[in-house]
């Protein structure tokens, strides 16, 4: 996981950090950081759900990831798959803080 994206931004932004802890879940991260062994680069829905933990930085450009909804050409009118993207489309102003962190907690 050294060539993870969080670990490169990790080396960059704290080179000489001391590494208390290693995971590779997102859960374990959770849990360190719950547990106080120091920072953790998590989501920002995952993290502003935790009440015990509190934001210390904003969305981080480099670890922003893009989401695509994306689906069969033959499927995309089928009742279920239409009901989901209509709603999508319906819902998505409201769960663009929840998805981006933005809005949510104040960093």
């Amino acid at each position: 996981m050294s060539g993870h994206r969080t670990a490169v931004w990790l080396r960059r932004v704290a080179p000489g950090a001391r590494i208390a802890a290693r995971s590779n879940s997102v859960l374990g991260l959770v849990y360190s950081a719950k547990a106080g062994l120091g920072l953790a680069a998590l989501p920002t829905a995952i993290g502003d759900a935790e009440a015990d933990l509190e934001r210390v930085l904003g969305p981080i450009d480099e670890l922003t990831r893009i989401w695509r909804v994306l689906v069969a050409p033959d499927r995309r009118h089928t009742p279920r798959v239409a009901a989901f993207f209509d709603f999508v489309v319906d819902e998505i102003d409201a769960l663009r803080p929840i998805i981006t962190g933005s809005d949510s907690r104040p960093a």
